[in-house]
């Protein structure tokens, strides 16, 4: 029971790891991005349109507009914009420059659904955007769940590592980040929707570069902690569709492998060659003979056994590639849940395991 628990532990410490991964890379685009503007800009112009029956295009196109409204409009910057700055009071002045004829009554209840429509639709965008980011680089990187609770389960020392130091690693990123989002929201937020996925910001560009740089160092820790569960399509050295082609290339290898020996046995040889003429000369060509006779032919034994195993135990072409893309399309879906969703999990699933670990200390 305790090893499932250890397991389910430190499964849930990697997924929460890759989830803040994931928010990381969101964070990233959408700021690259900047979708809050861009869905801002749409529901101004549906107002637009809803109040004056003309489309945005026609007004600015329409010879009878002023030269002065025209300017205002084509000079707005949306991403500097926000809803404290689209009021009724803001907007009904703007709405009758554009159209004198404009239908402001009863502006205000009009601008709260399309403020909501902006809130919900940026939610969405953001949740799909994570997805897609979490699935896209589960698959890039063959980030494989199925492979890392596999070799969780079946190696305690591994199990262990995961589910002790790493767990709490990922804990303490995972509550220190969430601290410095509450910190930098203000008390109480005018959108709910982007003070939760990282409030809408105009962030500079060396502010960018460094935000990336953070994620680049976070997923290469990442890769090299849990180098089990990733990138077996990449290494996999005799990944072919055909047996006949997989036995060739295992062959090769084994070949290749064989040669090295070889080359640093030839390179060993000329080194006590350049010694002296004597006996010491004789014993130390004498003793790398015997070294060389008593690698090769255990070396030699190892590979016909070892070739036997690869031919009865690989899986064959297609049945790794749909093993690992399922895998890690799973994976992706997994972390895709969400970070808060896996630092709970991870939490009650500690308390689990120090309560068996404590109630057996006091045996």
């Amino acid at each position: 029971m305790l090893s499932l628990i250890e397991t389910l532990t430190g499964f849930a410490a990697i997924m929460l790891m890759l989830s803040l991964l994931v928010k990381t890379l969101t964070s990233v685009i959408k700021n690259q991005l900047d979708y809050y503007s861009d869905n801002l800009e749409h529901e101004v112009k549906r107002l637009v349109l809803q109040t004056t029956g003309k489309t945005w295009d026609a007004i600015l196109a329409n010879p009878a507009t002023p030269l002065q409204v025209k300017s205002i409009a084509m000079d707005i910057h949306w991403e500097r914009l926000d809803e404290e700055f689209l009021t009724p009071a803001h907007l009904s002045w703007f709405l009758k420059e554009l159209d004198a004829n404009a239908r402001i009554s009863d502006l205000e209840s009009r601008l709260k659904i399309h403020m909501a429509n902006v809130k919900y639709t940026f939610q969405m965008r953001m949740k799909n955007l994570a997805m897609a980011a979490g699935v896209g680089l589960c698959l890039l990187c063959n980030i494989n769940a199925f492979t890392i609770w596999k070799s969780l389960y079946t190696d305690q020392q591994l199990r262990a590592t995961f589910a002790g130091d790493y767990a709490k690693k990922a804990t303490d990123l995972a509550e220190t980040q969430a601290r410095e989002a509450s910190g930098s929201a203000p008390a109480n937020p005018p959108d709910a929707a982007k003070s939760a996925d990282g409030t809408k910001s105009n962030l500079t560009k060396s502010q960018l570069d460094a935000q990336m740089k953070g994620f680049r160092g976070g997923m290469q820790g990442f890769l090299t902690d849990v180098s089990f569960g990733v990138g077996r399509i990449w290494r996999e050295e005799c990944l072919r569709l055909r047996e006949k082609d997989r036995q060739t290339c295992r062959e090769k290898a084994a070949e290749t492998r064989r040669i090295d020996r070889g080359v640093r046995n030839s390179e060993r040889m000329a080194k006590i060659d350049k010694l002296a003429d004597g006996p010491g000369k004789v014993q130390e060509r004498q003793k790398a003979i015997d070294e060389w006779n008593a690698e090769e032919k255990p070396a030699l034994e190892e590979e016909k056994i070892k070739l036997a195993q690869e031919k009865r135990d690989t899986q064959n072409g297609q049945g790794i590639l749909l093993y690992e893309f399922f895998g890690s399309l799973m994976t992706g879906i997994l972390v895709s849940i969400g970070a808060p969703y896996w630092h709970d999990i991870l939490q009650a699933l500690s308390s689990l395991r120090s309560t068996p670990a404590a109630a057996k200390a006091k045996v």
